[in-house]
């Protein structure tokens, strides 16, 4: 049996953290207290900064529509619905799934988050005869929910890397039922795709190949009705299951998963331990995810995800014109620059916050030790003029801090936790 190999120990890890997270708060850099804000900017420990942080990609979370659906589930169900769902859920479940399932194109099953999701789903959709292979930058949620199948062969896998997949596919063979590959969609801390065209020509080649996809970072603002990247590009490929995030761009609460066949959904439902231990979604915030879906089957939608669209080219065009090289070209609102080392990363984000721009400092254990970097993203919420403004700070502050060549992670299996 193999796990998730890891350079750390399990105590060295936590001493680790806790030594660098406690030098970023020293800092000054995370663990802020926001006020009040309209999106476009955040009152950051009392201060107005503009929001480059937030991965609400499509802006909704005051969007009338949700403040009204949040509100009406308020008035009629009350602040909690104390109950375990396997006993008796709101009506509001309902709709939500059936909409989203209108969505997605296939059954879904709506979790209290991503990550209960992952612990619902994994250990039901995975045999005992099945081989689990996990891209090394997948969310550290997904690695987490790993150790619920520790009966299983579960191995890391260098990023993106079609070549070695296939390699172990090939060496499985008929040894296991099923391989089973955990990626992100979207990686967030990267701002790139996973390998889609390679991974359906993989599921074409090999019947064994399964894929679960955490398309957190890519729903609501990618694909037909806001679908996600995994079902925008393998289509609704019968060995593929999908997990969603409705706590980003959706601008609710919540996990979904998204599968090929009712049956799994139904398996998921009753013998996904979440499904019947953890806590369920308040009203209000169903009440909410409920009217968020329904605006995503709007004409209108896809309007609205061109206004992103149009936000996210525009900031990488200024980049490239600047001589700023963010770690990945692909085409997501989420960018990041990496540095020579932390302290030049450190001074990054503290010159963006003195400008009056709030990013995020992205280390260990969100990322690599030897990848320092300052992450940001792009919402509806941000005017082109603050996109420039940004940008131009960025190449200002570079001349004392120079970003560096995005660098090649092939030798790079360190720990991630994003």
């Amino acid at each position: 049996m193999a796990k998730t190999r890891s350079f750390l120990s399990r105590g060295r890890k936590v001493q680790t953290v806790h030594r660098i997270v406690g030098e970023q708060r020293q800092a000054g850099l995370i663990m802020h207290r926001a006020g009040s804000g309209d999106g476009a900017e955040w009152t950051v420990d009392g201060r107005a900064l503009k929001n480059f942080a937030s991965c609400s990609y499509m802006g909704l979370e005051r969007h009338p529509d949700l403040l009204r659906g949040a509100a009406a589930a308020l008035d009629q169900f009350g602040s909690n619905f104390s109950i375990s769902r396997i006993y008796l859920q709101c009506p509001l479940y309902d709709a939500l799934e059936d909409t989203l399932s209108e969505i997605m194109g296939r059954p879904t099953l709506v979790a209290p988050s991503t990550t209960l999701a992952h612990l619902a789903a994994l250990p039901v959709l995975i045999g005992d005869n099945d081989l689990v292979l996990v891209d090394q930058f997948a969310h550290a949620s997904l690695h987490m929910a790993t150790d619920l199948i520790s009966d299983v062969t579960i191995e890391p896998l260098r990023h993106n890397r079609m070549d070695l997949l296939e390699a172990r596919l090939r060496a499985a063979g008929d040894s296991v039922d099923r391989v089973w590959y955990l990626c992100d969609g979207i990686y967030s801390m990267l701002g790139d795709y996973a390998p889609f065209e390679a991974l359906q020509q993989l599921l074409q080649r090999y019947p064994r190949l399964h894929l679960y996809v955490d398309d957190a970072h890519a729903m609501s603002w990618l694909g037909r009705h806001g679908r996600g990247a995994g079902l925008t590009f393998l289509g609704d490929h019968d060995r593929v299951t999908i997990a969603a995030s409705l706590a980003k761009a959706f601008g609710a609460t919540g996990g979904a998963l998204a599968f090929a066949r009712e049956e799994q959904r139904e398996m998921v439902r009753r013998c996904g331990g979440p499904m019947m231990f953890s806590g369920p979604i308040p009203p209000a915030t169903l009440g909410a995810a409920v009217a968020s879906a329904k605006l995503h089957l709007t004409e209108g939608f896809a309007g609205m995800q061109a206004e992103l669209h149009e936000r996210v080219a525009y900031t990488r065009t200024a980049l490239a014109r600047a001589g700023l090289q963010a770690a990945t070209d692909a085409d997501t609102p989420v960018l990041v620059l990496h540095y020579d080392d932390l302290a030049a990363a450190q001074a990054v984000v503290r010159g963006l916050r003195e400008h009056g721009f709030f990013t995020c400092l992205s280390a260990f254990p969100a990322v690599p030790l030897n990848r320092p970097s300052v992450r940001f993203t792009v919402s509806r919420h941000n005017s082109f003029a603050d996109i420039r403004d940004l940008v131009a700070c960025l190449a200002k502050l570079a001349e004392r801090a120079p970003t560096v060549t995005p660098a090649d992670t092939d030798d790079d299996l360190a720990e991630v936790a994003s």
